[in-house]
């Protein structure tokens, strides 16, 4: 719902003299949240972690197993970068690089 009204009267225009309308004011004072994770996300998330323990108590391929691992150490990033604070970037990416060589020695081990 977009309304037009201001109690103060100075607001009614940015710092340029253009009308600015109040919806528009309060979304700037607030802009909207977005969720860590999306819903296709944490489907992805829930399959894998799924899978995962699928193969620990099957016992069939280890391989698969550790795919399953570099994935869910990769979907850690926006969690790591939330929590860490300072230092949530470099752990982010400390665990992006560790995912991707976790795969990629993952797709050796299954070709030999």
């Amino acid at each position: 719902m977009r309304y037009r009204w201001f109690a103060d009267e100075e607001k009614e225009t940015d710092e340029f003299g253009v009308p600015v309308s109040r919806a528009e004011y309060d979304e700037a004072l607030h802009p909207p949240k977005t969720p860590i994770y999306q819903p296709k996300e944490m489907l992805a998330i829930a399959v894998v972690a799924f899978i995962l323990l699928y193969e620990w108590f099957a016992g069939d391929s280890a391989v698969v197993m550790y795919m399953c691992v570099s994935f869910l150490t990769f979907e850690l990033r926006p969690l790591a970068n939330l929590c860490l604070g300072g230092n949530g970037r470099a752990v982010s990416n400390a665990l992006a690089g560790f995912s991707i060589a976790m795969f990629l020695g993952t797709l050796l081990w299954a070709s030999l």
